[in-house]
């Protein structure tokens, strides 16, 4: 019989490792909407100025990502993830509080390498605690991305315009760091007072088991190829936020509020994607809204300002679906213990990557110059970023490769409701 407190105490670990996991996101994305006021009001000599701060906070996050996951297979999952939280937090409200370029690159380095211990520690403590039905904890897990990459562009444009406080000379764009980085501190805090580690997974793990080379080979071969999907992900926020402030005239709390909006359809998207896609359907599946994003994201110069939004919702609904269902495909593959590692070496390689798209979007869209007022101006990075999706669908049949699906035939209806997701005894 289950133990219905431990039970219990699973379900709210899963449900706090989903709020710092929106955390994680709205903090990554927050920056987008006020590329223009930071232009501005640092005399930057472009967006790609202000965008090359996302970047390298983003680089930072997942060029270390290996080392976070061996962290995660040895040590407390649990510490890694609330103190990770309440460091990258204390960077964000830093930013807020200094107006130097020098500090605030400095400080995208130290949130960046904080928030680099959330995934790996996180994808393996949550299928823990859920053994048999990892797949769906990861796609609930997914809601958390949704929420953040909604909050963070949404919120942050908002009080850049209407926060009335002030303080010293902090800027406006600044009251928004200082703000979620002040709430997500408390929220780290309580999750280290809350959270728990997976029943047998307390301590150190000594001597984990190698991954050997196969399995190394066939995750980096997964993240050259399924990379490319992460990098048309992260590059549609800047480019769809600077497109709707150059092209559609938007101010910064329209564009966040459209960047959030078309974010927020993850908190559906993810624990969707995973249960219309059990077993064998994950892969076919997986294609098939990989494609369909890649079309529907070329499209949206086309599309007046009235379509804009939908469409953009339509495309991440397809784009942050494919997050949760690759991930649960991939950790279905492969034991516990190497989890942690695999989500590691996954992200340094095909996250790093990505995080450069920021950057290329604002170098790119500063070239259009005095053109960037046209909307069919941006076809070419649009569709740039529907051939990633494409090109990404290479990446199934290395998917395959990683082995049997571990888990379980779970009856989709059943594994979609949190009470029965069964925690490990």
């Amino acid at each position: 019989m289950p133990d219905p407190s431990r039970q219990s105490r699973s379900q709210l670990t899963l449900v706090f490792c989903t709020v710092l996991h929106t955390f994680t996101h709205a903090y990554g994305a927050m920056l987008v909407p006020l590329y223009l006021l930071m232009t501005a009001d640092l005399h930057l000599r472009g967006v790609q100025y202000a965008a090359l701060l996302v970047t390298i906070y983003g680089v930072s996050y997942m060029a270390c990502s290996y080392g976070a996951g061996v962290l995660a297979d040895r040590v407390n999952r649990k510490d890694l993830l609330g103190w990770g939280l309440v460091l990258n937090a204390l960077a964000i409200v830093a930013m807020g509080l200094t107006r130097r370029y020098e500090v605030l690159v400095a400080l995208a380095v130290a949130g960046g390498l904080a928030g680099t211990l959330f995934h790996p520690a996180a994808n393996a403590l949550i299928p823990a605690h859920f053994p048999k039905s990892p797949g769906m904890a990861i796609g609930m897990l997914g809601i958390g991305s949704g929420l953040g990459f909604f909050i963070g562009p949404q919120y942050a444009g908002w009080r850049a315009l209407h926060a009335s406080w002030h303080f010293a000379s902090v800027a406006n764009w600044q009251k928004p760091c200082i703000e979620l980085g002040a709430v997500g501190v408390v929220c780290g805090l309580v999750f280290l007072l809350i959270a728990r580690e997976a029943p047998g997974s307390h301590g150190v793990r000594s001597a984990p088991k190698p991954l050997g080379r196969k399995l190394c080979r066939t995750t980096i071969a997964i993240a050259l190829t399924l990379g490319a999907r992460d990098f048309s992900g992260v590059a549609s926020i800047s480019l769809v936020s600077i497109y709707l402030q150059k092209a559609q005239n938007l101010d910064a709390a329209r564009a966040g509020f459209i960047v959030g909006m078309m974010m927020l359809i993850g908190v559906v998207a993810n624990p969707l994607a995973v249960w219309i896609s059990p077993g064998r359907l994950r892969l076919p599946m997986l294609t098939g809204v990989l494609m369909l994003a890649g079309v529907i994201v070329s499209l949206i110069p086309f599309v007046s300002s009235i379509w804009v939004l939908p469409v953009l919702c339509a495309y991440q609904a397809c784009q942050l679906g494919s997050y949760a269902m690759s991930d649960a495909a991939m950790l279905e593959r492969v034991p516990a213990a190497l989890r942690g590692r695999i989500v590691g070496l996954f992200l340094t390689l095909a996250g790093t990557a990505a995080s450069t798209s920021p950057w290329i979007m604002g170098f790119w869209t500063d070239s259009f110059g005095a053109r960037a007022s046209q909307p069919r101006i941006y076809l070419g990075p649009f569709i740039l970023l529907g051939a990633c999706m494409w090109f990404a669908v290479l990446a199934m049949p290395l998917i395959a490769k990683l082995g049997e699906v571990q888990e379980g035939v779970i009856e989709p209806m059943a594994e979609i409701l949190p009470r029965t997701m069964e925690a490990v005894m």
